[in-house]
């Protein structure tokens, strides 16, 4: 019997995201927001078939726009309401590190459809790892999700180059600028590459630089992860599934730090007694605080 859960690997045909791509679709879509589903988006955006079919799935998969039946049977990518419409009014051409974070965000979160990505970041516990190891590790969470799942191996294998292109580059990537080759999510830090005598090449999951992740991405994850109640302890936030220490590689003592600076401006108030650790929220909403990020 055919599994039922919903998972996707490689949607991206072997595409990551590169620099420059977001905003050239964006434009594209501005013009005409069925354009990715027209033959014609390939002389329009000047690039092959499949790169029009990966750009296609990246743009609702990080969250910036969803595919909308239109005129029949016509798909139309539209920005989100409250997500994308919020980022691209500020930030049009993606430039700024917090829009890649929130883009990240809601990529790594993002089950069923960037399985592997969701996997890695949430389930994954292993920091440090071969290259030739990953495929391994996230075959074993997939069938953690379902033993009868049916995937295949190539499909897997190219999950795992493309996260590892997405995040971290190789030289090899730069030598030619308009080829526009390195990803902008490199800029966040969440992994690097290392060489151990005797052995293959380790890939390590790592913490960005604070001036890459700022604090009020930090309280909108930590808002948008909450269920019902105005509180979360300290420990959920570094421990939960698509919360703020998972999604981005943070310890306890770095979430201390942004809570820490959250309090001090206002945004939370800590409960502390008992070894609680509860963090208490103001009124303002993750709407509220995305705009207040780009508006300060």
């Amino acid at each position: 019997m055919a599994s039922k859960t919903k998972i996707r690997l490689k949607g991206h045909e072997s595409f990551y995201i590169r620099e420059g791509w977001i905003r050239k679709a964006i434009r594209a879509l501005e013009t005409d927001e069925l354009i990715l589903a027209k033959s014609s988006a390939i002389d329009e955006l000047g690039i092959g078939a499949n790169m029009v079919k990966a750009m296609r799935y990246w743009l609702p998969t990080i969250g910036l726009t969803e595919e909308v039946r239109v005129e029949g049977a016509k798909r139309a990518q539209k920005l989100t309401e409250n997500f994308g419409k919020i980022i691209i009014e500020n930030d049009r051409f993606i430039e700024d590190t917090g829009s890649l974070a929130l883009l990240h965000y809601k990529l790594s979160t993002n089950l069923e459809q960037a399985t592997s990505w969701y996997l890695f970041f949430n389930r994954v516990k292993a920091d440090e790892f071969d290259k030739s190891d990953l495929a391994g590790l996230l075959e074993q969470q997939l069938l953690n999700i379902d033993p009868e799942l049916s995937f295949s191996d190539k499909s897997l294998n190219d999950d795992c180059n493309c996260i590892i292109k997405t995040y971290c580059y190789d030289k090899e990537d730069l030598k030619n600028p308009e080829d526009n080759l390195v990803s902008p999510f490199t800029e966040l830090g969440l992994i690097k590459k290392a060489k151990v005598k005797g052995k293959s090449e380790i890939i390590i999951k790592t913490s960005p630089n604070k001036n890459n992740l700022d604090k009020l991405v930090v309280l909108y994850v930590m808002l948008d992860q909450l269920k019902e109640a105005n509180y979360i302890t300290i420990e959920r936030v570094l421990e939960e599934e698509c919360n703020v220490g998972k999604v981005f590689n943070l310890d306890k003592n770095t979430i201390n730090e942004y809570v820490d600076e959250l309090e001090s401006e206002g945004y939370i108030t800590v409960n502390r007694t008992a070894g609680l650790n509860t963090i208490y929220f103001s009124e303002i909403t993750k709407e509220e605080v995305l705009v207040k990020y780009y508006t300060r």
